[in-house]
């Protein structure tokens, strides 16, 4: 019976994912509030952030698939980048806790960070249509408008699942974003040479590439071939 239940609720996750995540895109209540306070609702929502990692590098990935990379490493790399997401989530989780004393309110706490985390990876929901940045012209300011999309539902989120008010919600979610992003470009550039190492280990490639210059790869790569 057990194994039943487990299975059971296995295959209800991706429908627990979808409603979570169409409800955090129209900025619903009951959404957030369940990322704060549910432990399943936090799990779909790290899947979340970690399949919005997948989907911004499924536009990446074309330059791997046109090489004719093996597909464990077109798969790894997949997966790489959703973990490097779901740590982005927990930096900035931990940023938002970090300076929330300094808004007075004393609601968020140690305690939270469960809630917190969950809140954070569910504002990742806008982000499942990264694959679209690899588009040229607009990809770079789609990929723009997504992360701003993603920081104004991390400020309603906290404000939903936390009551905090918007201001505080605005402060302790900017902030967040703010010293999650000045502690992964420090980390960043201190890690620079052994991550680009751990990215060629993965995919064979470092995946650092703009969208015009993938496209311009692949274009290239299309006419040696007719000419070969």
């Amino acid at each position: 019976m057990y194994v039943v239940l487990m299975l059971a609720d296995l295959l209800a996750m991706p429908l627990t994912m979808m409603s979570l995540a169409l409800g955090a895109i129209g900025f619903s209540t009951e959404a957030f509030a369940a990322a704060a306070a549910s432990g399943r609702a936090q799990t779909a929502a790290l899947l979340i952030a970690f399949l919005a990692g997948v989907s911004e590098m499924l536009g990446q990935s074309v330059i791997l698939v046109v090489n004719r990379v093996a597909l464990y490493r077109f798969l790894a790399s997949l997966a790489f980048t959703g973990f490097t997401y779901v740590l982005t989530a927990l930096a900035w989780a931990l940023s938002a806790i970090a300076v929330a004393p300094l808004t007075r309110l004393g609601v968020l706490g140690p305690n939270e960070i469960a809630g917190v985390f969950g809140v954070v990876s569910l504002a990742f929901a806008p982000r499942l249509f990264g694959v679209f940045s690899i588009a040229p012209y607009f990809g770079q300011a789609l990929g723009n408008l997504l992360e701003a999309f993603a920081l104004a539902l991390a400020v309603f989120g906290l404000h939903a699942g936390f009551g905090l008010p918007l201001h505080a919600a605005a402060f302790c979610g900017g902030a967040g974003w703010v010293l999650s992003y000045i502690v992964r470009s420090y980390l960043g550039h201190l890690l620079a040479t052994p991550l680009k190492r751990v990215r060629f280990l993965v995919s064979g490639s470092a995946l650092d590439k703009s969208p015009q210059q993938i496209i311009d790869d692949l274009a290239r790569r299309l006419k040696l071939e007719e000419n070969a």
